[in-house]
């Protein structure tokens, strides 16, 4: 798989009520008000809680609508995050890849490309507990509990992330990406989860981590020139 000149990269846009400038923003590519990216990255965490749930689906109603009107004009790669999973059956015509499957290996120039939401290679009880988040048996008991005290559950949830601090610095954080670079098997990875945005060279990697969508309203887009670059971009207000 190639990744195309124009494409977009996107993570950790934390969508809900009181966050909706990615919706603004594919509801602007969907109406011809922006040019259309031919492939669109959604490195994970795009919404606030979205999996296979009920309620989770009625409240994100409108996006879950844009996305797939938007996946029939745009090549979608959707890698799963740890407030988004088990999204095959929402968003049908994108590519899903859940935490299982990551990283993902793309081109870019005859340079192997790692993508992955962040959240792996873990410790062993980090990783196994998200793994439990995620299993489809869990999900649906968790789905019935729900529907039985009238999806408070789920609406407790949400109402939690929306004041969530989503701005922050890392400290060290180099050396913490310094622990796991050697797991990917790549020239270059690129992952969302640390709300970083920002980019280096360690241990002969190129290392990218994308800004948090929510908070630095922009992404990043490759340009084909002289040299292949990725390019910061800030959101319109659209």
């Amino acid at each position: 798989m190639r990744i195309l000149d124009g494409a977009i990269f996107i993570a950790d846009a934390h969508e809900n009520d009181k966050r909706s400038q990615f919706l603004k923003l594919i509801k602007s590519f969907n109406s011809g008000t922006l040019p259309l990216p031919p492939q669109i990255f959604l490195v994970g965490d795009i919404f606030d809680f979205l999996s296979s749930t009920s309620y989770t689906q009625i409240f994100y109603k409108e996006w879950i609508e844009e996305l797939n009107l938007l996946a029939k004009k745009s090549e979608i790669h959707y890698f799963e995050g740890n407030h988004d999973f088990n999204l095959s059956s929402i968003f049908n015509q994108i590519a899903i890849y859940p935490l299982s499957s990551q990283p993902v290996i793309f081109n870019l120039n005859n340079k192997k490309v790692a993508i992955a939401h962040g959240d792996i290679y873990l410790g062993f009880f980090t990783q196994t507990s998200l793994k439990m988040l995620r299993n489809s048996t869990f999900l649906k008991i968790m789905n019935f509990i729900d529907w039985i005290f009238k999806f408070k559950i789920t609406k407790k949830i949400l109402s939690s992330q929306e004041n969530k601090e989503l701005s922050y610095k890392i400290p060290k954080f180099k050396e913490l990406i310094a622990k796991k670079i050697d797991n990917y098997k790549s020239d270059m990875v690129i992952e969302g989860h640390y709300h970083q945005g920002c980019e280096f060279k360690i241990n002969g990697k190129d290392y990218i981590n994308l800004p948090c969508f929510a908070s630095e309203r922009s992404y990043f887009i490759v340009e084909y020139a002289d040299e292949i670059k990725f390019q910061l971009i800030r959101s319109p207000n659209v």
